[in-house]
Formats: C-alpha cells, sequence, structure tokens
C-alpha cells in the first residue's frame, strides 16, 4: 500500500501545480460556466473524479489514458466511460513533491500493437540511487536531492505487467521546481524527452546552496565543493552543461532526441559523431529553464516549446529542425526573454559572459512580461505566469473556425488562461493573438482529440474538460446556489440561479425549480425559495431552458434536520506570524449540534500560498494538505507580497462540511540598496533598479545582490570596490529581522578620483588583519602625537624618511607637524599642515586606557613592511564607537590601511579621511572623504608608481610543529610516538604529552601519533614561522575474544597498489592470484587468494562471484573473506585492480570502479593492507554521496566457516574519504 504523504505542491513563479479535494467519478459530460470563451464554443466536463491529472493521452484504439501527479495512470475505455482502471500504481517511486511527480505520459502510434507506455517522473532518490525521501522535504531552504526518470511500461490490456524498464535515470533537482518535463513520439518515431533545470525559482542558482553545498556535483569539483563565479556551473548553469566538454554532460534543460526501445541517442543526431559523451548525443536543444510542455507542428518536425520563465518573461520557442548543427541554444539562464537576464548576467559568469561575446543563443517567438496582459483587457490575470500547455490545431478537418486552422493554442495555468496563436502562411503567428478561453480551470497540459475538439487537463479541479464548437444554437450553462443547505426544520433556503448563462447572447432563458426532487416543477423564476418543514435530504433542482428547447440542469442536496459542523482555527493568530524556515504550528477544532465535538480524523487542512502582484491581487498555489487538529509548515522562501491562507475542513458524520480560512502574513523587512556614488545599478533577484530604492521582503528569505561592473555614471567610468556587509560583487544574502541598508562601493577608474597625478593608484584587496604587538608607544589620550624612529627608510611621494610622528588621530606624518590641530579631517590634498601624511583613519579619536597605538615589522629586507596599529580608540563623543585600524608601510612606497572589528557607519569612515598627500599638500589620493564604504578585513593599497600593488612580504623559509599528544576522552600522555612525513624524524611526547619539531621547510606534513596500539594522522601546512597540531590518539579498544579482530578507525592518507594490475576486468568476475607474501586471515595463513571485481577477497575458493552482497557472518558463501566494499561493481577501461608490497604489506586496490546501476556516475577507490602482524586495514578515496559511502555495500572480514565476523556496515554510508578501517587481531 501506498505510504501516508503531505503532498506539497508548488509556489514560486515556476509551474504551479495544485491540490484538488476530489469527489467520485461522475458519468456525463457536465457542462460548466468557468471559462468564457468565444461565440460557437463551449466547454464540457468529461472525465472528473481524478487525482491532481497532469497528462492525457488518447489511445489508438478509442481509450483514454490520464497520468495523475503522485504517480497513479488511470485508463478510461472511452470518454464516457465513468469508471477508470488503475493502469500502474507508480507512487512508491515517484517524489510527489510541489512542481514534482508523474509528469509525462506516451502511446507509440501504433499502440497496443506495440504495448509500450512511457512515463517521465521524478523519482524519490537521487540519479543512480541513494536515500529514499519519498514525498517529503524535510530542508526546503537548502533542498532535496531527487532525480528524473524516463521508464517504459508494458501493457497487457488495462493493466500493466508489473515490470518498469528505465531508460535513463538524469536530471538532478535540488530545489522544488524544473522537474523532468513532457514525452512524446515524433513524426520520425524517434522519441522526444524533456527536463527543467532543477535549480532555485528564488535566488540566483549557480550551485552555491545545499548541505553539503553543491550536492549535485556540478562543476568544478563535486559533491561538497564551494561554487562561484566565474568558473561556476551548477544552479542554472547545467542548462548550459553541453558546453563545457571537459566534463560528463547532464540533461537539465534539454529537449533530447532517443531510441525508444534503450533509450540510447538516435544515431542520426546531430552530436552522435562528434562525442562520445551518452548525454551530449542525446540533446537537440538546450538553454532552457522549464520546457514543461512542447508539441510537433503538424506535417513537419518542428518543435514549439512552451518554457516556463523566472520572475518577468514567458517564452514560447521554435526549435526548427531537431537534427540541424550547431545545436539550438535557447539562452537560459544568461537570457529570459529577449534580454540578458540581469542576475545571471552580473553574476559574472563565464558561460553567460561567453554567451553574450558569441552572441550564439536564439530567441524566442513570443514572449510575455508576468505584469502585462497578453491583449489589452483580455479578462486575464497578471502577476505571475506559466505556460503549461501547447497544442496546434489540425491545418484540415475538425469542427473549429477555418481561422483556427494551423493555431498554436497554449495554456498558462498561472492566468487559468488559454490562449490562440493563429496561422499567417501556415505559421502561428505572434500579430495574431487571441485571448481563447480567459477564466480556464488549472490548465497543465492541452490535447486536440480525435474528433479536432481541444481538450484540458485541470489539476485543480481533477477533471478532463473538452470544449467543442456549435455553429448553432448551443445549451445554456445553469448555475444552482441557495444561502444555506442544512439546519433544523422549518428550514426557509433562498435560491438563486446567479451566474447562469447562453453561449448564445440575447438567448432568452426560463428557469424551473423542482424544491424536493419529486419530479414536479415547484416554481419558476431567476430566484425561488421553499420552506423544508419535515427532516430528510432532498435533492433540489433548477432546470434551465432557451428559447430553442435546449436546457441544462444542475442539482443541490438540501439537508433537512441536521446541521453542519462549526469549525475554529485556534492558532496562529492572524497577522504577521512567520519567517522564512520558521515552523509554524497550527491548531483548530470543530463542534456539531448532533455530533458534538467533531473528531481530529475528520478535520482536513489545506495549506495555500497566495502570491500577489499587490498586496490585494493574489492568485493562489497550494502548499500542504494534512488531516487532523493540528500539523505545522516551514515558512516558505518566496518574493513579496505573499502569505500563508489556512483553510480548515471539518466533516460531521452526516456528510456536511464546513469551511474556515486565516490569513497568515509573513514579517516583513525593508532592504535599502545604495551605492557610492549614488545613481548606479544594483540588481536584486530577476531585477536591477538605479540606487538609492527600497524593496520590502520576508524577513529570512534569500536574495540575490549584483554590483554589476564596469558601470558608467555623468562620464565617469566606476569599477565595483566592496559591499558594505563584505562578501562578493554578486552574492546570496538572507533577509535580516530589521530594516537594512546594503551599499555598494565603486572606485573610480581610467583617471578618475582613484590615482593622482604622481603616479599613485588606490585599490582594494582582501587581507587578513596583522596586529602589530612588538612595541606599544606611549601615545595615550587625545590630540597627542609621539615621534619614532623608522626601522628603515620609508618612501613617499618620492621621498624618503626615517623619522615619523604618529598621531592619535588616525593619522602619521613624515615631517612635524610642529603641532596644527588634526582633529577635524578634509579633503585632499591639502597644503595645510600636516603633510607628508598616511591618513590610515583620520577622525578625532581618543586612545584611553581600554586602547593602544602599537608596532611591528614584518618580512626581511628589501621587502620589508612597518606597521602601526590603533587598537580599540573610540571616535570622540562615544565611547562605544570604537575601532581598529592599521597603515602598512612597505619599504617599496606601496601603502596599506587595513581595518578590523567596523560595525556602524562611522566606524566606516562617515566622517573620515581616509588617504595620502605629499610633502607641500599639493598632489594628494582619498580613497574615502565622510562616506562609510570601509569594510573589516579589508585593505584599501595605494600602490606607489613601480610598486608591489599591496603583495605581503616573502615570508620566512623554516619553521616549527609542536603540539601535545592526548587519549580520546582521556588526558595527555607521555611516551607516545610522533612521526613527520616526509622525512624520517620521530619523536617522543614528554611532560605533558609536549611534542616539537623544529627548522623544517615551509610546506606540507603528515604528523602521526602512536599510543598503546592506536594511532591516528593529521595533515599540516606549515607557511609561519610556527605551527601547533594537537593530536588525539583513539582510545585502546577493549579486549576481545581470542581469534578476533578489535575495529577501529583512523585518519590517515589513501594507499595505493601501484606495482602490478590484475588481468581482472568487467561485471561479475573474479580472479585467482598468489600473493607476494603469506597473509594471515582469523588465525590461518593464506599464500592464495580469489579477487572479486566486485570488491572482496577470497582465501578459499568461492566458485564463483557474488553479485548480492549480504550481512556478515553468514554460512553461505563466500567465506574466509576479506570485504573491503562489496557492492555489483564493474571495472571498465577508466578503471583497474591493482596489487602492490607497500612498507611489508599486501596492498590490493581497487581503482575507480563504477557502481552498477548508475552509467557511469557513481565511482569509487579502495585498498586494503595485509600487515606482517595479522592487521588488515581498508582505505578510502573519492567518496562523493551516500551510495559511495557504503549504503549499498557490506564491509568487514569474515572466518573460514561463516561463523565468526566482524561487519563495519551493512547498508549505512559511513565511510568517508581519508578514513580507514582497521581489523587488528586479539
Amino acid at each position: 500500500m501506498r505510504r501516508a504523504r503531505l503532498s506539497r505542491i508548488a509556489f514560486g513563479l515556476a509551474l504551479a501545480l495544485s491540490v484538488p479535494v476530489t469527489a467520485a467519478f461522475t458519468a456525463p459530460p457536465t457542462a460548466t460556466a468557468a471559462t468564457t470563451l468565444p461565440t460557437g464554443f463551449s466547454e464540457q466536463v468529461v472525465l472528473s473524479g481524478l487525482v491532481h491529472p497532469t497528462k492525457l493521452v488518447f489511445s489508438p484504439d478509442g481509450r483514454v489514458f490520464v497520468a495523475e501527479k503522485g504517480g497513479t495512470i488511470k485508463v478510461f475505455d472511452s470518454l464516457s466511460d465513468p469508471t477508470p482502471t488503475v493502469f500502474a500504481d507508480l507512487s512508491a517511486r515517484v517524489h510527489d513533491n510541489e512542481d514534482k511527480g508523474l509528469l509525462g505520459l506516451a502511446l507509440p502510434p501504433n499502440f497496443p500493437s506495440n504495448p509500450s507506455v512511457y512515463v517521465t517522473y521524478t523519482w524519490t532518490q537521487p540519479i543512480g540511487g541513494g536515500l529514499d525521501i519519498g514525498d517529503t522535504c524535510p530542508t526546503p531552504g537548502t533542498g532535496c536531492i531527487v532525480s528524473g526518470r524516463l521508464a517504459k511500461l508494458t501493457a497487457n490490456g488495462d493493466t500493466w505487467t508489473g515490470t518498469e524498464q528505465v531508460l535513463i535515470n538524469d536530471w538532478c533537482q535540488q530545489f522544488e521546481t524544473h522537474s523532468v518535463g513532457d514525452v512524446a513520439f515524433g513524426p520520425d518515431g524517434a522519441l522526444y524527452v524533456s527536463g527543467g533545470e532543477g535549480a532555485s525559482p528564488v535566488f540566483t542558482d549557480w550551485g552555491q546552496q545545499g548541505n553539503p553545498v553543491n550536492p549535485c556535483g556540478d562543476p568544478p569539483g563535486g559533491t561538497g565543493a564551494a561554487l562561484s563565479p566565474p568558473t561556476a556551473e551548477g544552479g542554472a548553469l547545467r542548462s548550459q552543461d553541453i558546453r563545457t566538454t571537459g566534463d560528463p554532460t547532464g540533461l537539465s534543460g534539454t529537449i533530447i532526441r532517443i531510441d525508444p526501445n534503450t533509450g540510447a541517442a538516435k544515431t542520426d543526431n546531430p552530436m552522435y559523431n562528434a562525442t562520445t559523451d551518452p548525454n551530449a548525443r542525446r540533446i537537440v536543444a538546450y538553454g532552457l529553464r522549464n520546457p514543461y510542455r512542447w508539441t510537433f507542428k503538424p506535417g513537419t518536425s518542428e518543435i514549439w516549446i512552451g518554457d516556463v520563465g523566472w520572475r518577468t518573461w514567458e517564452e514560447i520557442n521554435r526549435l526548427p529542425n531537431p537534427l540541424a548543427t550547431p545545436l539550438t541554444n535557447f539562452g537560459w539562464p544568461c537570457y529570459e526573454g529577449n534580454a540578458q537576464q540581469p542576475g545571471y548576467r552580473d553574476a559574472g559568469l563565464a558561460l553567460c559572459q561567453s554567451l553574450y561575446s558569441n552572441n550564439t543563443s536564439t530567441g524566442p517567438v513570443y514572449t510575455y512580461g508576468h505584469h502585462q496582459q497578453v491583449n489589452n483587457n483580455d479578462g486575464c490575470p497578471t502577476g505571475g505566469s506559466s505556460p503549461t500547455g501547447v497544442a496546434f490545431y489540425p491545418t484540415s478537418g475538425g469542427s473549429y473556425p477555418a481561422a483556427y486552422r494551423g493555431a498554436l493554442f497554449w495554456a498558462d495555468y498561472a492566468r487559468n488562461c488559454i490562449y490562440a496563436m493563429k496561422a499567417t502562411n501556415g505559421t502561428p503567428d505572434p500579430a495574431k493573438i487571441e485571448t481563447f478561453a480567459p477564466g480556464a480551470a488549472g490548465p497543465v497540459d492541452l490535447e486536440i482529440g480525435p474528433g479536432g475538439d481541444l481538450y484540458y487537463v485541470d489539476i485543480d479541479g481533477g477533471t478532463v474538460r473538452r470544449i467543442n464548437y456549435n455553429a448553432g444554437n448551443q445549451p445554456p450553462v445553469a448555475v444552482i446556489g441557495a444561502d444555506k443547505t442544512s439546519g433544523a426544520p422549518p428550514l426557509a433556503v433562498q435560491f438563486t440561479s446567479a451566474g447562469t448563462s447562453d453561449p448564445n447572447t440575447g438567448d432568452v432563458l426560463t428557469y424551473q425549480w423542482d424544491f424536493t426532487g419529486d419530479g414536479t416543477w415547484d416554481a419558476v423564476g431567476t430566484t425561488a425559495s421553499y420552506t423544508y418543514t419535515t427532516a430528510g435530504t432532498y435533492q433540489a433542482k433548477l432546470r434551465v431552458t432557451d428559447a430553442g428547447g435546449l436546457s441544462d440542469t444542475k442539482t443541490l442536496q438540501i439537508m433537512v434536520g441536521t446541521s453542519a459542523p462549526v469549525p475554529v482555527i485556534d492558532t496562529p493568530a492572524a497577522g504577521p506570524t512567520w519567517a522564512t524556515n520558521d515552523t509554524v504550528t497550527f491548531t483548530g477544532h470543530a463542534t456539531d449540534e448532533q455530533d458534538g465535538n467533531i473528531p481530529a480524523a475528520n478535520l482536513h487542512w489545506q495549506l495555500i500560498l497566495q502570491h500577489c502582484a499587490t498586496p490585494d491581487n493574489c492568485h493562489q498555489h497550494y502548499m500542504t494538505e494534512v488531516d487532523g487538529a493540528s500539523g505545522s509548515f516551514i515558512g516558505p522562501d518566496h518574493e513579496y507580497p505573499s502569505y500563508v491562507e489556512l483553510r480548515l475542513t471539518a466533516t460531521d458524520s452526516s456528510g456536511l462540511s464546513t469551511t474556515v480560512t486565516r490569513r497568515v502574513d509573513p514579517k516583513t523587512v525593508n532592504l535599502t540598496f545604495n551605492s557610492v556614488p549614488a545613481g548606479l545599478n544594483v540588481t536584486v533577484g530577476s531585477a536591477t533598479g538605479v540606487t538609492p530604492f527600497t524593496q520590502t521582503v520576508i524577513q529570512k528569505s534569500t536574495q540575490t545582490v549584483s554590483a554589476p561592473t564596469p558601470q558608467t555614471l555623468s562620464g565617469t567610468s566606476y569599477a565595483f570596490d566592496s559591499w558594505s556587509n563584505g562578501g562578493a560583487a554578486t552574492q546570496v544574502v538572507t533577509a535580516p529581522t530589521t530594516n537594512t541598508t546594503y551599499t555598494a562601493s565603486y572606485t573610480a577608474t581610467g583617471g578618475g578620483t582613484c590615482s593622482d597625478s604622481f603616479g599613485y593608484v588606490c585599490t582594494t584587496q582582501t587581507k587578513t588583519f596583522n596586529s602589530a604587538d612588538t612595541t606599544v608607544l606611549s601615545l595615550t589620550g587625545d590630540e597627542a602625537t609621539q615621534q619614532i624612529t623608522l626601522p628603515f627608510a620609508i618612501k613617499l611621494y618620492g621621498q624618503s624618511y626615517t623619522t615619523a610622528w604618529v598621531d592619535t588621530n588616525g593619522l602619521v606624518s613624515f615631517t612635524n607637524p610642529n603641532g596644527a590641530a588634526t582633529w577635524q579631517n578634509g579633503t585632499l590634498p591639502n597644503p595645510a599642515a600636516p603633510n607628508a601624511t598616511v591618513y590610515a583613519f583620520h577622525d578625532d579619536l581618543v586612545v584611553d586606557g581600554n586602547a593602544s597605538v602599537r608596532t611591528t615589522t614584518l618580512g626581511s629586507a628589501p621587502n620589508r613592511q612597518f606597521v602601526i596599529e590603533w587598537r580599540n580608540p573610540y571616535i570622540y563623543g562615544n565611547t562605544s564607537r570604537r575601532i581598529t585600524f592599521e597603515a602598512i608601510l612597505s619599504e617599496n612606497g606601496d601603502v596599506i590601511t587595513n581595518y578590523s572589528s567596523l560595525d556602524n557607519d562611522f566606524e566606516k569612515g562617515s566622517s573620515a579621511t581616509v588617504g595620502i598627500e605629499n610633502a607641500d599638500g599639493t598632489i594628494g589620493l582619498a580613497y574615502s572623504v565622510n562616506t562609510p564604504k570601509l569594510q573589516s578585513g579589508r585593505a584599501v593599497v595605494f600602490t606607489a608608481p613601480g610598486g608591489g600593488g599591496g603583495t605581503d612580504p616573502p615570508p620566512a623559509s623554516t619553521g616549527s610543529i609542536s603540539g601535545t599528544v592526548s587519549v580520546e576522552g582521556g588526558s595527555t600522555v607521555t611516551g607516545a610516538t610522533v612521526t613527520l612525513t616526509p622525512g624520517t624524524g620521530s619523536t617522543t611526547s614528554g611532560a605533558g604529552g609536549a611534542y616539537a619539531f623544529s627548522d623544517l621547510a615551509y610546506g606540507t606534513y603528515t604528523v602521526t601519533g602512536s599510543y598503546n596500539g592506536q594511532s591516528v594522522s593529521t595533515s599540516a601546512t606549515l607557511s609561519s614561522s610556527s605551527k601547533t597540531v594537537n593530536l588525539t590518539v583513539p582510545a585502546a579498544p577493549p579486549p576481545v575474544e581470542p581469534g578476533s579482530y578489535a575495529m577501529t578507525t583512523l585518519t590517515t592518507p589513501f594507499v595505493a597498489a601501484e606495482t602490478t594490475v590484475l588481468p581482472l576486468t568487467g561485471d561479475d568476475n573474479i580472479a585467482q592470484v598468489t600473493l607476494p607474501t603469506p597473509v594471515k586471515l582469523y588465525g590461518q595463513t593464506y599464500s592464495t587468494a580469489w579477487i572479486d571485481t566486485n570488491g572482496k577477497i577470497s582465501f578459499v575458493n568461492p566458485g564463483s562471484t557474488y553479485v548480492e552482497h549480504s550481512a556478515i557472518p553468514s554460512t553461505a558463501v563466500p567465506n574466509a573473506s576479506v570485504y573491503p566494499f562489496w557492492d555489483d561493481l564493474v571495472v571498465d577501461g577508466s578503471a583497474s585492480v591493482r596489487m602492490a608490497t607497500v612498507d611489508g604489506s599486501v596492498v590490493i586496490e581497487w581503482r575507480n570502479p563504477y557502481i552498477y546501476g548508475n552509467g557511469v556516475h557513481n565511482r569509487i577507490t579502495f585498498s586494503v593492507a595485509f600487515a606482517p602482524d595479522g592487521t588488515i586495514t581498508m582505505y578510502y578515496s573519492g567518496l562523493d554521496n551516500d551510495v559511495e559511502k557504503g549504503s549499498g555495500a557490506t564491509v568487514g572480514v569474515e572466518n573460514a566457516t561463516g561463523t565468526a565476523a566482524v561487519q563495519y556496515l551493512f547498508n549505512q554510508p559511513l565511510l568517508a574519504s581519508g578514513k580507514a578501517v582497521r581489523f587488528t587481531p586479539s
């Protein structure tokens, strides 16, 4: 049985799929008044009672297949069949969460002669397998890793045979949107499939988020590598992956063309002979964000694509020829609509910058903005959009008027509208777009049926609807309503026909009412009233008839003698309640006159995210459904305005229900974006604004901010320098809980204000703060100076100085200021004293008892630096405004100022001058004057002509490594052995566990501590005069029985086998080898071993290889075995099995085999070393995910009879690169 689920549905400006509350299947087609259609057209519900339907397919034999998002496929005998058969239930495989689920369905043209059924769905596991998360995502903020599948099922009548053939498993997905898309056969017999890029719909995503970061393993660096511009290739950039040929290609954001039997690329594909990469061979178009629905133009191979955009533009794209070269690149994420996408453009990503330079992307046939109507006054809401269905009307046949022949229909789910792009000369013409069906009900798929009518799938209401045309008289559409539908007798009910309509304008309608369902018409007119005096259940009826005699009848159930329950939402209270990633608990109860307290099982919650163009113009997206008296949700990461609406429905024992709602608003914060100078552009999310400007956002939501560089303002070119909060020019910030200003500081370039006539140029760079701890000057108080002798000659503006005057007010002068007042800063240059000065932070400062001025010297001649540090003085007038900064005076004439602990605008320079000036005050260079642009750890570098640009002095060449040795869970130990490699040095820890190695050349060493049979190793890089490495040795294991092993883990470098490559390759193979020296296992000595490709070594002939691993001990063969990584492995041309003797131990290494079932993506390297004393150690390298860490493997050792074993893991991801598992014989 399918596990219980919380069905989470999409929110965000991507494809948004909603959850209906459904009834039982109904029989005959029922008219509806939801949609406004052109004259002569009418809409009917032909199938109902479906649960979140996503895809409709008409079989050649008359049957109708419908896919449901949760993973069920249903088949109807025909459109008049009220009761479907469940063809297949894939719900245990399908990740039904927000945008993700079972989304694509296709039949071959000769079905059912060819009984194949093709599906695309989001799988509950990562590519190749791993953690199965079901329908949940416990960490929506950082994402949950799942993947996409294309699978082939086989039909046997109205059900499948139960066997699934997975043709492709790809499309890594981290966030809630942009999953797999459509699947369909082309006119050439090939199978075509689309998929989204799996990136965030909230922020500019290049793969920087996740736990671990970059969980999809995008280049460069793989899983866990922190990606950053310009080299990042993750997130939305997956849709450009085929352009980066140095790594395996993914299928995200592409359309592929494959063999329907094997899933391999068709041999006539444009990239087939250009590469050996199997995915690159499959691709025929790329650069798409979420190509959820697409279709072929009749009679051609042209593909027309609805690509769901981000926050600004939606696209209708055209692929003229899937076999053309070069491949068509539609440009996402570098382009959205016809323009460069600001968020990704301003991030400085190399993949986008090169695309802009090459200008090789293809724009859309038609694009429309979220905040504009497709046609003026077309009745469709704006503020959000998503093209979710495309279909061509035939060029001949069908009942629609000739004007629709060859038209492209497309649906927009967010707007609940269907449009028709009518043709000119046989091709859809953007100048001839008609708003065909405003008010359509949740359309997520469009299809042309066998009779030439347009059908659409309504995911919100669980229906399939048909739009047909009749040039003659059309029946009316009746709507019945009442002011109450239950209550105690006498029950007076007021009935209304409000909403009733007729497709024929001006048709005269008559209204007849049957209040008790006895077949007698009791009243006429558009409204009526009736009093029920006897308890019972009645079917009130309204029949509406037009002048031509066509009619429509609707019924409404009235229950007399019972009343509906009264639900109450207890918590949370209305108003601002949540911030992004907050857990919000909701509770409620209900009572009923007849039933008393309604049980929790009869309470049902729907959580809806209302996404708004303005605070009061919203459309809804379902988030979660749950039963019970309480539940919780995680505050969504979404743009503002938006809010969460709670809907609580209570149902009593008679089936009556009542729904109440509560609006739960987010907590918001105002973020102001500014620049220095003001008036430059800053990009926030997908939009660019001129500073200063303010945005209201949800607290703790993620916002991508970019400072484009370079920019020009009033004829001056500016380069980005720094953000007030630190970080790169493009960064993802988490909105704080208080109003905040983010300021991007720019530096004028090309002859601007940060260079002077002498030739000094000022720049900024990230730099570690160098504390000056050698000498504390006797300089304290307010308005004080101290003369000092410099340790070497300092150059400034071509002059050399050996004496300086250090001032409490944050400056150092090289000529005597003679008591000049320095408390007031100013602009530079200035002939008034002081001159020949470095203004590190010129303000009115006080060096009190909590502050000091200090100096030190770094480096050696001729690359020395003299550091003057002002530590913790306060800005006059406020002792809480304290600042630490330094002036670094270089022997080559460069001047560096650096800063620490800057907390507010005063400390960032809003009343200070930072700069340098020559001896007569005629030339000077100011980085800032009264501008809060300084940052902690961000140095200002004044480079002299011919200077070094602020480079640090060369470090000393030798140093020492020292530390202590202690036992895990205990104290330091004396007598531990400590060794250092490279080199042969070793020492013994002394009192307090201390050890030391001195006179070491700079470089990287491995330090190993051993004590009581246990050891630990760690890597240490020596790059300064000293390095402290404290070692904690594992505690000795408890005593074990004789003949057994003590198992420990240790951190140590990988041990490889380089001597002999064994003749052992392929899948499920085994080789007998003679070992270089005998090895021991469970007290026995062996000279021969049977080594298996599947990651195990047996010392008694197992007779065969064994693919299926198991827990140990087990008397079933193999026995007398060592299992460093027993799983189904394949040693292909990129892998090998090797053997060598290393330091007296026999080492066997499996290098780079892949784990069967995931193509070649999950590869692992591991080895096992047999020491002469019988110790067995297993080493691991290159482990990137749970599968490679052992979630499907056995690791351990086992005796010859299978009665004793020591197992480290069985199907548990416990392994780690650089971590070894050691088995020491007792």
